[in-house]
């Protein structure tokens, strides 16, 4: 198993691809149960401002594929549309970064 943070944020998408890769609080709870079952993720976090979306993950180092995948078909994109802008951190740089996003510093 290994924490993943997959996500965009200000520094690597456009304001139109981060609006339709906003997730909305009424369907948040919607959203991280479908990333659960579909999205190969054992334990989920979301977050989700203006300035980034990101998936706090617990799953397979080796599936973060399918939840990058995931995130595109919620949000009714292709993977392509955002692997471009993507960012995927692991172990403990997925730590540091979440810290970092915590703590404002990101």
């Amino acid at each position: 198993m290994a924490f993943i943070a997959l996500g965009i944020n200000h520094k690597t998408a456009s304001v139109e691809v981060r609006e339709r890769v906003a997730f909305s609080p009424d369907r948040l709870a919607d959203a991280l149960r479908d990333l659960c079952r579909e999205g190969g993720a054992r334990e989920a976090a979301i977050v989700s401002t203006c300035n980034r979306s990101e998936l706090y993950l617990e799953m397979d180092a080796s599936q973060h594929g399918r939840a990058l995948q995931w995130l595109a078909d919620y949000h009714g994109l292709y993977a392509g549309d955002l692997q471009g802008c993507a960012y995927i951190h692991e172990h403990e740089q997925a730590v540091r970064h979440m810290m970092r996003v915590a703590c404002g510093l990101d």
